[in-house]
């Protein structure tokens, strides 16, 4: 349940911020596990929590509300496609990260949450996302002008650091420490 229902379901008047819960919810850990595990777990979940919100989140974000107010879709909820996209981006399998993470769950954190994020952000709202710009291109006017302003945010993103792999364009830095990575890995997991 979301707090503030938990809290008014308790009668607690005082109701603590974030950082207390966070500290009464370490607490409850401690009660089994060391410090060093705890804090271990919570610096996990917060860079994955991060990763989410910068990668995805706050990207997906800003992008569906451009096309929204560059009227390259409707203000009707859930009436086309990309709206349906992002919402399962969202709520459903970045839900299902941020959870699988707070509960330690890899498989759920990993190829059920961020694994399947990035598939669809890549393969399906991106390439959606550039059908509603040629639409708007085409439209002319205000439309063709709010359209080459999301182009011009999708080709920022996809070039920034986060996304640049997805276009081929790492550094030779980059692309030769992946290359150690996947070597180490490997020969780590060859027998």
């Amino acid at each position: 349940m979301r707090p503030e229902i938990t809290d008014r379901k308790l009668g607690l008047k005082d109701k603590p911020d974030w950082k207390q819960r966070r500290a009464n919810m370490q607490d409850v850990c401690l009660a089994c596990h060391n410090e060093n595990y705890v804090s271990a777990f919570y610096e996990q979940y917060d860079a994955l929590i991060k990763l989410y919100n910068e990668k995805f989140g706050a990207p997906g974000v800003k992008l569906m509300k451009m096309l929204k107010k560059g009227g390259l879709i409707t203000a009707q909820p859930f009436d086309e496609k990309i709206e349906w996209t992002w919402f399962l981006i969202w709520h459903h399998q970045g839900r299902r990260a941020r959870h699988g993470a707070s509960m330690m769950q890899p498989d759920y954190t990993h190829w059920h949450g961020l694994f399947e994020v990035a598939e669809a952000f890549y393969t399906e709202l991106i390439p959606e996302a550039r059908e509603k710009v040629e639409a708007g291109k085409k439209a002319g006017g205000k439309k063709a002008k709010a359209a080459r302003a999301v182009e011009k945010y999708i080709d920022e993103l996809l070039n920034s650091e986060n996304h640049r792999w997805f276009i081929g364009k790492m550094s030779a830095e980059e692309k030769a420490r992946r290359a150690r990575e996947r070597a180490a890995f490997k020969a780590r997991y060859a027998k």
